[in-house]
């Protein structure tokens, strides 16, 4: 499998993100989308009141969905703690800032015990740089896992306990793990994740 990519654009409206995307979908020639077999989104919730409704809405319209509550950064955070998912209070008026402040307390803490020069996560660009990728990527030398297998556990386990209790999509949450397993990344075993090996 070769994932294909589309960057989609800020959303204010998660259902009409939704739309948009299955009308550009519909819009294909058929031979284009006979090259797929499996169509996904990814989006979180930023506080937007339609955020569960979009998630249903992209299930209805057959769209795998990998979502964040309340952001893309409740993932990074989990490559290096482990949390329990409760909601994370906001910073100033914004649902992100206090886990990219968390995820730059590691960092700093990284670097000064390593000698390293990590950059620390641009609140403004969002962008993961390379050494911040390669941080996430790396081993936990406590666990001696992989990061990423590690979040992909503890986002399970989240998820899970919010699905038993009713609230699956309420932060805080993350189903990336799904993604990365739909795409080879990581893989089931036993009671846990491995890095997919071929």
């Amino acid at each position: 499998m070769i994932p294909v990519t589309k960057r989609g654009h800020g959303i204010s409206s998660c259902v009409d993100f939704v739309n948009d995307s299955d009308k550009t979908w519909k819009s294909l020639p058929k031979d284009e989308k006979d090259k797929y077999d499996k169509r996904w989104l990814v989006f979180d919730a930023d506080g937007r009141p339609d955020f569960e409704d979009g998630i249903k809405l992209a299930k209805k319209k057959s769209f795998g969905v990998a979502f964040s509550n309340m952001c893309i950064e409740y993932w990074f955070l989990l490559h290096f703690y482990d949390h329990n998912g409760s909601a994370i209070p906001m910073i100033g008026a914004s649902h992100s800032a206090a886990q990219i402040q968390k995820i730059n307390d590691f960092i700093k803490i990284y670097n000064k015990q390593n000698n390293s020069s990590i950059s620390e996560y641009d609140s403004k660009s969002k962008n993961v740089e390379e050494d911040f990728f390669d941080l996430l990527m790396a081993n936990d030398p406590k666990s001696n896992k992989s990061r990423i297998v590690l979040a992909s556990e503890r986002a399970q386990l989240i998820h899970e306990k919010k699905k038993n209790n009713g609230c699956e999509m309420r932060e805080s949450v993350t189903t990336m793990y799904e993604l990365l397993i739909e795409l080879g990344v990581i893989e089931k075993k036993n009671n846990g994740f491995v890095l997919f090996r071929k």
